[in-house]
């Protein structure tokens, strides 16, 4: 089969200090059909001027109703057989796309496929890697009861062909975090993943100050337990291992909140 054509969506909103590493990212790609659009929500820090001077994209900059209307827009503007999403400060590694063409070229009838991801710092720092270990982990022993005990697929490493969309449709706009956990869900039940046993992307965790509040994270696992029951008929072990997860990830993450303060009013 020939290698399709791949088409990067980055849905953005004022990214001007980490865009351009994005862009570089997929500019930088050994593959021959790639196409990358960005989808911004109308920024005001100066991310425009870099879309005005980069090379080799597609930009549309109007407000959105947040990134599952701004990857929908993206996806409805895609030329190529294959759909991967690249959020404006995040980056792929370098042969991540010809990674994915090849599988796909020898598995034409696959409908996505994943890889792996890092975590790093705003530095480009690789930090948590146990975290990445334990996805990794899972990740290598995929089953579809497996994934929805809990989201350990990265969406800056997952791809959607273009049919795959138009079995499962688009993202969901009631979620405002788990947006891909809910999407992948959806295809997880068409098929299985292609999982490329290679590190593929790099997903950027901000500084403390700038990550998501304890309100985002517990909509994140909240949102993940909901998604589960929605697709999760017929699973229903799965189904309450995902909320147990879920509920005590939060919890997990309360305590170590309340331990730094407890630390820093400490110092």
């Amino acid at each position: 089969m020939p290698l399709p054509t791949i088409t990067v969506v980055t849905p953005c909103l004022n990214a001007r200090d980490t865009i351009e590493a994005t862009l570089e990212s997929v500019r930088m790609q050994d593959y021959p059909h790639v196409e990358h659009v960005v989808v911004d929500g109308g920024s005001t820090d100066g991310t425009l001027d870099v879309l005005e001077r980069a090379e080799g994209i597609r930009y549309v900059s109007e407000p959105d109703r947040g990134l599952s209307d701004a990857m929908n827009k993206g996806i409805g503007m895609a030329a190529g057989d294959v759909i991967g999403w690249l959020n404006a400060d995040d980056v792929y590694l370098p042969g991540a796309l010809r990674r994915v063409g090849d599988a796909f070229a020898s598995q034409p009838d696959a409908v996505w496929a994943t890889g792996r991801c890092r975590i790093i710092d705003d530095g480009g720092r690789q930090i948590r890697r146990p975290v990445k270990a334990y996805k990794d982990f899972l990740l290598g022993r995929y089953s579809h009861s497996l994934y929805l005990t809990q989201n350990f697929i990265s969406a800056p490493a997952t791809f959607v062909t273009k049919r795959g969309h138009e079995l499962v449709g688009l993202y969901d706009e009631r979620f405002k975090i788990s947006m891909d956990y809910d999407l992948f869900l959806r295809l997880a039940q068409v098929s299985d993943p292609i999982v490329i046993d290679a590190d593929l992307s790099c997903f950027r965790m901000a500084h403390e100050s700038g990550s998501l509040s304890m309100s985002g994270f517990e909509t994140q696992f909240r949102e993940h337990a909901q998604n589960a029951r929605e697709h999760g008929d017929g699973h229903a072990l799965p189904v309450a291992i995902n909320g147990l997860l879920s509920r005590g990830i939060v919890w997990v993450y309360r305590a170590l909140r309340a331990a730094r303060r407890l630390r820093s009013a400490r110092a």
